[in-house]
């Protein structure tokens, strides 16, 4: 069943929805929690799929991994304004969406089974969110992105540590109307301020818009970036886990169970840019604790540093992890994952 999108005007204030309204879909004599839920609609199928940096060059030849490992799903970053500031979609503001070299990636991955999801935003470049005057427009470019790759998959990547400012309710209601005409999948990707913080304020103002106006999504959380005392591992856990306890919070209608279906949480392989390292064995206790509370999907940025050829560098690079790692370390580690029925 799909929620019904509200009426949008641009930057006009959404109502908030009723208890009747945000738990559409649940069977009639099913008991219900007081307080508002997250709402109904269609949710992520993918349980794992890494990043693929589309926006710093070369393309990366997506199939050997699928080749190498059997998983061809896949994140397709990042959506971005046109060159020119434009609310015209491109991937990282200088590639067109049609382009021949990237088409013919995704042709190849998608004929060995692979499931695109198309991401928006990241960590630099003119966002789209900004760069569209209003809800309706924004909806239109994420669906023009949509339709270029094939996909029903939608990730808007919001970062806005840079500088940035984006209107939370202006990208809630483009997602409601893409949820509402096309049934979009909707995925959330959020920063985490650190281990007790949990979820940003910019984090969970978007997902309070996002619940306000109506739209089923998953949560992606970000554990990466942020201070930290003791492992990394564990580090990467709590942070999760708090978030978790945030989003309970904001949905206290919906089941535990429920928001932790709802919950995704991505990691950045190998040597971060703040001097954080994810091995591999950080990156298998991220995947059991997921899989062991139920959470909905796993990620990790970028599909292009899941090797060693660089090992004991001092920076984070962009085609190699930094550490001594086989060949599609991570990617092996996190393709067993398994969500919840």
């Amino acid at each position: 069943m799909l929620v019904t999108a509200p009426v949008v005007t641009g930057e006009t204030p959404t109502p908030q929805p009723t208890l009747t309204e945000v738990t559409a879909g649940s069977t009639a004599d099913a008991p219900r929690r007081p307080g508002v839920a997250a709402p109904a609609g269609p949710l992520p199928a993918v349980a794992f799929a890494p990043y693929v940096d589309l926006t710093t060059p070369p393309l990366p030849a997506m199939t050997d991994m699928a080749d190498a490992t059997g998983h061809a799903d896949v994140v397709l970053a990042f959506v971005l304004a046109g060159a020119d500031g434009s609310c015209a979609p491109t991937w990282g503001g200088t590639t067109a969406l049609r382009d021949p070299a990237v088409m013919a990636r995704i042709a190849g991955l998608r004929a060995r089974g692979g499931r695109m999801t198309v991401s928006s935003g990241g960590a630099l470049g003119d966002y789209l969110e900004k760069a569209c005057p209003d809800a309706p427009s924004l909806a239109r470019a994420y669906a023009t992105a949509l339709d270029a790759v094939g996909s029903d998959h939608l990730d808007v990547d919001v970062e806005t540590d840079r500088g940035r400012t984006v209107s939370s309710q202006r990208i809630a209601e483009a997602l409601a109307l893409l949820q509402h005409q096309r049934g979009t999948r909707v995925t959330l990707t959020v920063q985490i301020d650190g281990v007790s913080e949990g979820l940003s304020e910019d984090a969970r103002d978007l997902v309070q818009a996002a619940t306000t106006a109506g739209v089923a999504a998953r949560v992606n959380l970000m554990v990466m970036n942020f201070e930290y005392q003791g492992a990394w591992a564990d580090a990467m856990i709590g942070a999760a886990r708090s978030a978790v306890g945030q989003l309970e919070a904001m949905w206290p209608g919906s089941e535990p169970a429920d928001v932790r279906r709802r919950t995704g949480i991505t990691f950045m392989l190998g040597r971060n840019d703040m001097d954080m390292t994810t091995t591999p064995d950080d990156a298998r206790a991220v995947v059991d604790d997921a899989r062991g509370n139920g959470y909905g999907g796993v990620g990790f940025w970028a599909l292009a540093r899941d090797n060693g050829s660089c090992p004991d560098t001092e920076d984070e690079a962009d085609d190699c992890s930094g550490i001594e790692q086989e060949p599609w370390a991570f990617t092996r580690i996190a393709q067993g994952f398994t969500a919840p029925a």
